[in-house]
């Protein structure tokens, strides 16, 4: 597009495509216009700010280790819970200031493993320290007001669930982990509009958002992953009738919100083709999880997450028509059929979904 569209001009094309409400256009206004206000610095001179701080903490935790402050268990806790308070606050007094904003990142994150390993010192056992992990970053999420930390939060508090999970010997758990992860992405995304103008949500929607994306799929590698003793069989078949549940759910909400009936013929297509990639795809749940978040990418018109759907659907693909255990003649034709199915989902995407496009 080579016309420069105001902000008003284009909040009103967005009412008149049916993405926003109208009643959300002078919220949204008033933030944009106060971002179009601030001072933008070259993204060359933030970065090299960000590394600074980075760097600046390392002379810090030299000392730490000369002075043997760490000693124990209980120091190390102590040391990680003063080095979290005072960043939370240090934060808090200083919301413009990237080099400080950086540096109280680096010393919340040193504190976090300094508890984290505090934790497991004292108590040497694994559910107590992934409990306190989970519990840590789910504080953290509500009160420190950062996009970076909250995304690794997601992150980490996922990876606590999984070890809570393992310790537990309950594996068969990580299927209701992942529908919980995508239920969370897709109500995220989908309510895009109304997190903007809400006070809270409009700092957590695009960490946690995000964050619940990368775990999803980051969780799912464990389903392409040679067996081994460390990770038990699963019946990933669980997680696959689950995220083609989910699926069912977006399209039917997707159809419903673009106008289309849901009695339609080519309706009862989609809900058909869903079902039948879904037995297909019953061992590789990763698959439909990256469609997933290819149909929130391409209706939001968010280039990261079609992105990011891209590569983890490549990554799944793979695997899939790796483990196959068939001939490579017939190896072939699915792989060929694969395609042939994504090129005719394309079409009938551009077809049922075409205010969806960007940019014309």
């Amino acid at each position: 597009m080579t016309e420069q569209l105001t902000i008003r001009n284009m909040l009103y094309k967005l009412i008149a495509h049916n993405l926003l409400q109208a009643d959300q256009k002078a919220p949204i206004a008033d933030t944009l216009s106060t971002t179009s206000q601030k001072s933008t610095t070259p993204w060359f001179v933030n970065a090299l700010i960000a590394i600074g701080a980075w760097l600046s903490v390392i002379p810090f935790l030299v000392f730490i280790a000369l002075l043997e402050i760490i000693h124990t268990p209980v120091s190390a806790i102590l040391l990680g819970i003063v080095l979290i308070i005072g960043t939370i606050f240090l934060h808090q007094l200083n919301q413009k200031g990237l080099f400080l904003n950086q540096l109280a990142l680096v010393l919340n994150l040193t504190g976090q493993v300094l508890f984290i390993l505090g934790i497991a010192g004292e108590k040497h056992d694994i559910a107590t320290t992934a409990l306190a992990t989970w519990f840590l970053e789910i504080i953290l999420i509500g009160v420190y007001q950062n996009n970076i930390l909250r995304f690794l939060s997601v992150l980490i508090a996922t990876i606590a669930a999984l070890v809570l999970l393992y310790d537990f010997e309950i594996p068969q758990g990580i299927h209701l982990l992942i529908v919980l992860l995508a239920t969370g992405a897709v109500w995220y995304w989908i309510a895009e509009s109304q997190h903007l103008t809400d006070k809270m949500m409009a700092t957590l929607y695009q960490p946690l958002g995000y964050g619940f994306v990368i775990a999803l799929q980051t969780v799912l590698i464990l389903s392409i992953l040679p067996d081994s003793n460390s990770i038990p069989t699963l019946t990933w078949w669980y997680s696959t009738i689950g995220l083609t549940m989910v699926l069912l759910a977006l399209e039917y909400y997707l159809l419903r919100y673009n106008g289309i009936s849901i009695t339609a013929l080519k309706s009862y297509a989609i809900f058909v083709g869903t079902i039948l990639i879904g037995l297909l795809l019953h061992q590789s749940p990763g698959i439909i999880a990256a469609i997933i978040v290819l149909l929130l990418g391409y209706q939001r018109g968010n280039r990261v997450l079609m992105g990011l759907s891209i590569v983890f659907l490549s990554v799944f693909f793979i695997a899939y028509y790796y483990h196959l255990n068939i001939t490579l003649l017939m190896k072939s034709i699915t792989l060929m059929s694969a395609g042939v199915g994504l090129l005719v989902l394309r079409f009938v995407f551009k077809r049922v979904f075409p205010l969806s496009e960007r940019g014309e």
